[in-house]
């Protein structure tokens, strides 16, 4: 039910209560999608950053990898070169003189020497493991280096078909330095089968380096290590060696799961062996070596690269949330006040409509006063003629008549002016009468012909029979006045105005005119003027956009007729080109 205001009763003050309009549920909802909207918005795009950075991650870490495998492949390959160099030239020698060959150890020292520091020393040793010839010395102390893992781990690797050996991290003796052996058995000597060994130490250091070269976060790890999970280097170094040998047996399944996962799938983040801090781990054997290298991602760099990508996301989501707040508070604050709108529309329609009546009536004017002054002129002519023959009965007579015929033109003049001022205002829609707009402008005639001027005709077309149309009389006769006063203005030299009416039917809709398919009738004001090129016709009806000189103009005359024919239902459609006049056409619905 609506209010004698037009307006909702439960948008009404409540005694007692500030008045606040209760919102529709639309509207309710309207705010919660403002922020669930973005934040919807947002949080898919953090799960699809995640799964980027988690993607990009992985293949970065492939690269990174197998860039550490081709160096661990390059120092092996050093390492190897050595070993066969060694064996070479310890080919058909015997212990003793193996031991007393200055030659030879002056080559072990130059092979040393050449890939000094990854290579701190090579050595021969006997059967019993005791050595026989070294790079840093001559003649070699015969230091028993049985008891050494790499040792043991060389003579089980030959009964296994394996034919190297890798040692784990030690202090060399009796030079201290921190290596880890790489071993080959050495060939037979003359005349008996015993085999030794040949070994060089390698030192972890210069991997270390390198590794610590290639990291992207501090807290990532790299390292090389044998199958069975002995670290042999590390950075960063690891924080307590004591502990390493008890946490072998984690890291050897920690390898064996990395070096199992296909190239190209994404690792799972688990603790690392050691810290427990939650690493994407990646590893890949070393050629046929007994030998991994493995690089240990952290995930906070994952979060980092993450909270980087989200910046603008975020930003997105909360800039995309205050506007569609902002904008549902405007909607909202519309909405409350879309009635009182309504209604000062409604007024200010009703307003335009009398400012187009005021305005054809001040049109008039002008040509009013000429026509009371010729009046005006005729009695005062006539008044002396019969003061002058006031003793001639027939002059007096005559002179009577014409003041009479004066004063009648008078009367007409001055009904037809009232009839035209006291027109109704602008009605509610569906309760004017019907529009007779041929009769009306049959009415107009004589006043237009009077008012516009002695140099101007009008001359009226109208039908027998045209139907009526919607629309206020006054309103039509406004803006057949404002039009008609356009055509004469248009003709600064004099011409001929013709109003005229005619009934037209439009099968289809007119999308660029605003006219629905229908029956209308058709009133019309055409000059002979200069008429108008395309640019002035498409900004004619602007309101205040006027053709006419400084103070003859408000540019108001189309605009208030416009706004006539858009209330009754049609459209004010000009026809105009440079040299052939113009036509301007109401379209009006019929009745």
């Amino acid at each position: 039910m609506q209010s004698a205001l037009g307006l909702d009763p439960a948008l009404l003050p409540r005694p007692g209560l500030p008045h606040r309009p209760r919102l529709p549920q639309g509207f309710r909802l309207l705010w919660l999608a403002a922020i669930l909207v973005p934040a919807l918005g947002v949080l898919g795009a953090g799960i699809m950053a995640w799964v980027d950075v988690r993607r990009e991650a992985g293949a970065r870490l492939d690269r990174t990898v197998e860039m550490l495998r081709q160096h661990a492949l390059r120092s092996f390959g050093a390492q190897d070169a050595i070993l066969t160099a060694a064996s070479r030239a310890t080919d058909g020698m015997g212990w003793e003189e193996m031991r007393r060959n200055p030659a030879l150890h002056g080559l072990l020292a130059e092979l040393v020497q050449s890939l000094w520091p990854l290579v701190r020393g090579i050595l021969v040793a006997d059967q019993a493991g005791r050595i026989v010839v070294a790079s840093w010395e001559f003649p070699a102390q015969p230091i028993d280096i049985a008891d050494r893992d790499f040792v043991a781990t060389l003579r089980a690797g030959l009964r296994d078909g394996q034919r190297e050996a890798v040692g784990e991290v030690i202090a060399a003796r009796p030079m201290g330095w921190t290596i880890f052996p790489v071993a080959r058995p050495a060939l037979p000597r003359p005349g008996s089968d015993e085999t030794g060994l040949i070994a060089t130490s390698f030192s972890p250091d210069p991997l270390a380096a390198f590794y610590a070269s290639v990291t992207e976060t501090a807290r990532d790890t790299v390292l090389m290590m044998r199958l069975d999970g002995a670290v042999l280097a590390r950075h960063p170094p690891l924080p307590d060696p004591a502990l390493e040998p008890a946490q072998r047996p984690a890291r050897q399944a920690r390898l064996a799961e990395a070096l199992a996962r296909p190239a190209g799938q994404t690792p799972a983040a688990t603790p690392s062996v050691g810290d427990g801090r939650p690493r994407l781990f990646v590893a890949r054997q070393v050629g046929e070596w007994p030998v991994a290298v493995a690089y240990g991602l952290s995930t906070e760099a994952l979060h980092a690269a993450w909270r980087q990508r989200m910046v603008a996301p975020a930003v997105g989501g909360v800039a995309a949330a205050g506007l569609l707040l902002a904008l549902t508070g405007l909607a909202i604050s519309g909405a409350r006040q879309q009635q009182l709108a309504a209604e000062r529309r409604m007024e200010a329609e009703t307003q335009l409509a009398r400012a187009g009546r005021a305005a054809a009536i001040g049109l008039l004017a002008a040509g009013l006063a000429h026509d009371v002054k010729n009046l005006v002129q005729a009695v005062r002519s006539g008044a002396r003629l019969m003061d002058r023959r006031a003793e001639d009965p027939a002059e007096v007579r005559r002179c009577a008549l014409l003041l009479g015929d004066a004063a009648e033109r008078g009367r007409r003049l001055v009904e037809a002016m009232l009839d035209f001022a006291r027109g109704a205002g602008v009605e509610a829609e569906g309760t004017q009468p019907p529009l007779e707009a041929g009769r009306a402008m049959l009415d107009l005639a004589e006043l237009l012909n009077r008012t516009l001027g002695s140099g101007w005709r009008v001359k009226v077309v109208v039908p027998p029979g045209l139907p009526p149309a919607r629309g206020d009389r006054a309103g039509f006769e406004a803006a057949v006045v404002n039009l008609a006063a356009n055509a004469r203005d248009a003709m600064p030299r004099g011409g001929t105005v013709t109003i005229g009416a005619w009934v037209e039917e439009l099968p289809e809709a007119r999308e660029d005119a605003g006219l629905k398919a229908g029956r209308y009738v058709v009133a019309a004001v055409s000059d002979t003027g200069a008429g108008m090129d395309a640019a002035t016709l498409a900004r004619v009806g602007e309101p205040f956009f006027t053709t006419k000189g400084p103070g003859r103009g408000t540019g108001l005359g189309l605009a208030t007729v416009r706004g006539f024919c858009a209330r009754a239902g049609g459209a004010l459609l000009l026809d105009s080109e440079p040299g052939r006049g113009t036509t301007a056409a109401m379209w009006l619905p019929v009745a």
